[in-house]
């Protein structure tokens, strides 16, 4: 081999592995996106806030991925410290669940660093808000670029404390940044990563796209028994559980979810639309569509009722969906009922502990003010002053 062609291909490699990508949360889902992220040559590095539960990762230095996509993944650094991940990063992926978004942004907003691009994966309800408040409560100045994506970009589980299945890499996934008016500069960052997004208008859309809060809770409840007893087990989650009549029931609750959206202009897509363009579903139902996907087979269901499924789907997905429809004048009855039911049999008052409108500091804002927050960042209360600084009248802005 020539002295040039080798120099070439180690100066290929070194562009490859250029981007400094860190993954935070070492579950089902950082393990497969740290995996899939170094086996496409990018530099990664993986949190996890429990050391042990990545010890056998970093102890081997890598990950084994199985799958659409297999071989063993080098990870640079395996840390349960902030200050070891996350200065130096280009692209900070948050992989954790929803409820764990408030200790992940405590932590993180004392090392962020200008220039940083951070997405929220999945954001849940609510997700990029919440981590801008608390980024603005910690005093955190840097100049970064947020965003949160509607789902996760794969179907992935942990086999050993050292492989991960990755079993289905979703055709695209909708992101925004908050303000959305960082949107084309968010995904030109994103579109470095090896990974298809989708741009939407602003993140009330990623977070009232929540589909996990659709398709996980409902079958959950109306299912504990099932759940709890097992019958022998081997039911699976999405083909079982969602029967015609749990199926009928998710596409009601889809519709109030809609029609939320519709409040703010949103063109939001119905879950049968979504999971059309995620998974190539066929179907006239939920029902048949969910029984098309084959990716399902192997999803088998919860072994009892202390499952995310309900813990962070209910709390930070349908509780701020109800919440956000109250503050628009839409009824959610179908939600309501799930919220209700899941807090009576989990003996958890899920309204109390989820995000609500206060919680997310979007109390006493309206529609216009809303929008006007996530598109532009800039609460009412923040733009009045400066109105009357330069005698404009109100109502001419």
């Amino acid at each position: 081999m020539s002295d040039i062609l080798l120099y070439n291909m180690k100066y290929q490699i070194l562009i490859m592995a250029f981007l400094k990508v860190a993954v935070l949360g070492g579950g089902h889902a950082g393990r497969a996106l740290a995996g899939y992220l170094s086996l496409k040559e990018n530099a990664v590095s993986l949190y996890n806030r429990t050391i042990e539960n990545v010890a056998a990762i970093r102890d081997a230095g890598g990950i084994n991925v199985q799958g659409v996509v297999e071989g063993y993944a080098p990870i640079d650094l395996v840390s349960d410290k902030m200050a070891e991940i996350v200065p130096g990063q280009d692209i900070l992926l948050v992989t954790v669940p929803a409820q764990a978004h408030k200790f992940y942004a405590r932590e993180m907003s004392q090392w962020m660093e200008d220039g940083q691009t951070l997405l929220i994966m999945p954001g849940a309800t609510g997700g990029a808000i919440e981590f801008s408040n608390i980024f603005e409560a910690n005093a955190n100045q840097a100049d970064i670029l947020l965003g949160e994506a509607q789902t996760f970009s794969f179907v992935s589980r942990t086999v050993d404390p050292n492989t991960v299945l990755l079993s289905k890499i979703k055709n695209t996934v909708r992101i925004s940044a908050l303000p959305a008016i960082s949107n084309y500069e968010f995904i030109d960052r994103l579109n470095q990563l090896p990974l298809s997004f989708d741009l939407v208008e602003n993140v009330l859309e990623t977070s009232l796209g929540n589909v996990n809060a659709m398709l996980h809770p409902a079958p959950m409840v109306l299912n504990s028994g099932l759940i709890e007893s097992q019958c022998g087990g081997g039911f699976l989650h999405y083909h079982d559980l969602i029967s015609e009549s749990v199926g009928n029931l998710i596409e009601r609750m889809d519709e109030e979810r809609i029609n939320i959206a519709r409040k703010f202009s949103l063109d939001s897509a119905t879950l049968l639309e979504w999971l059309t363009e995620v998974y190539n579903a066929k179907g006239n139902t939920l029902c048949e569509c969910l029984r098309s996907i084959d990716t399902y087979d192997a999803v088998t269901c919860a072994t009892d009722l202390n499952h995310r499924y309900i813990h962070e789907d209910i709390p930070t997905g349908l509780v701020p969906i109800s919440d956000i429809g109250r503050l628009v004048g839409i009824k959610t009855p179908a939600i309501d009922s799930i919220i209700s039911m899941a807090s009576q049999v989990c003996q958890h008052d899920f309204r109390s502990i989820g995000r609500s409108i206060e919680s997310l500091g979007l109390s006493g804002m309206g529609i216009d003010e809303l929008r006007d927050y996530v598109d532009v960042g800039i609460k009412k209360s923040e733009y009045l002053p400066i109105l009357k600084s330069r005698d404009l009248p109100i109502e001419e802005f």
